[in-house]
């Protein structure tokens, strides 16, 4: 694959956010918000990699990629950092109860309350997604399903978009992130 080639589009709906999320009486405005075609999980993303001229099967790529998971966990678990180069850096931070500075001596691993996974990505990935980026308007899910709904109704009448049936509202329907409601009239 060419370095920056564009191989399709981000689908998104738009929606409103405050402008400023710690005051709840903030003025809102309208921002975009992704709206994902599909989840690839590994066993699709192997499958990929294979038909992208991998001179290894789909089920030995799937079975790399399934070791490095548990890999990455382990070294997570024993401290270490993990850099998987052109991708980013893993690692973890810790979540705990503090202790009053004059109270240090009682601090001990029983204040710590939970583990979080950190990611760092490189800056390759960085630079990848902020150039040569193409976007394609889809409206929210709920206007998706609503046209989908009446796309049904249409083709049961014998009605189709060719003649003149259509929505107008395209796109895929996806999980997305966000997706507080569209604002489009």
């Amino acid at each position: 694959m060419a370095k920056n080639r564009i191989v399709g589009h981000i689908n998104y709906s738009k929606g409103l956010r405050l402008k400023n999320p710690s005051e709840k009486d903030s003025e809102k405005e309208v921002v975009a918000f992704n709206q994902e075609v599909e989840t690839i999980d590994l066993a699709l993303l192997a499958e990929h990699i294979r038909d992208h001229g991998s001179c290894y099967s789909k089920g030995t790529i799937y079975g790399v990629m399934t070791d490095m998971v548990e890999c990455i966990i382990e070294l997570l678990r024993g401290g270490y950092g993990v850099l998987v180069d052109g991708i980013g850096k893993f690692g973890v931070s810790l979540q705990s109860d503090g202790v009053d500075m004059d109270e240090v001596e009682d601090f001990s691993a029983s204040n710590i309350k939970g583990v979080n996974l950190t990611f760092r990505p490189a800056e390759e990935v960085k630079s990848a997604l902020s150039t040569n980026m193409e976007f394609e308007y889809v409206g929210t899910r709920v206007m998706q399903a609503q046209a989908k709904k009446q796309e049904e109704v249409n083709l049961a009448q014998g009605i189709s978009a060719a003649t003149g049936g259509g929505s107008g509202i395209g796109g895929n329907s996806g999980s997305g992130s966000g997706d507080p409601g569209d604002v489009t009239p």
